[in-house]
């Protein structure tokens, strides 16, 4: 009898340490894929003048996921609202039938889709399975609404590309 509930104690614990467990991976494992996400678009003109601060509340929005080589993420042609942080893995990007660009970990894809309705320059298929983050223009809009300072910034750095842009044409 003792034995019996010794080892029902015994896995009780085993069950509450693997519970334990796997919530500090899952917490480990957001920020970590927060950071990554914050760092991709910190790079991006966009996003360029944004604090880490802020650059975070947006890559807090992301919906993470993995998902299989060989699917799409975006089609050309077709309009979709979301942007795309590559997390691990890679991707290619096709203009018609022809590749023109490979992506890899870090690479942001769609990040004119978060502002305004246009439909998609090119179609990305994933070339391995893939972590990716998704970020949707609503969220992004409610940050912009909930945060002015994000949006001055994010009007300020589309200035500048335009700017730069335009100075191009120039030349």
């Amino acid at each position: 009898m003792q034995v019996q509930s010794a080892s029902v104690m015994s896995s009780d614990a085993d069950a509450a340490l693997i519970r334990d467990r796997r919530s500090t991976l899952s917490k480990s494992a957001r920020p970590r894929s927060e950071s990554t996400i914050a760092a991709a678009l910190g790079n991006l003109s966009m996003f360029s003048l944004c604090s880490r601060r802020e650059l975070k509340l947006v890559a807090k929005l992301a919906k993470i996921r993995t998902v299989r080589a060989g699917t799409t993420l975006i089609v050309e042609g077709e309009h979709d609202d979301t942007l795309y942080v590559i997390i691990a893995g890679g991707a290619d990007v096709k203009r018609g039938n022809r590749k023109i660009a490979q992506l890899g970990s870090g690479s942001v894809v769609g990040e004119l889709a978060v502002l305004g309705k246009a439909p998609r320059n090119a179609t990305v298929v994933t070339r391995t399975d893939c972590d990716i983050a998704a970020i949707a223009r609503r969220d992004v809009y409610k940050l912009i609404e909930s945060a002015p300072g994000f949006s001055r910034k994010l009007l300020e750095a589309l200035a500048n590309r335009i700017r730069e842009l335009d100075r191009q044409l120039v030349c």
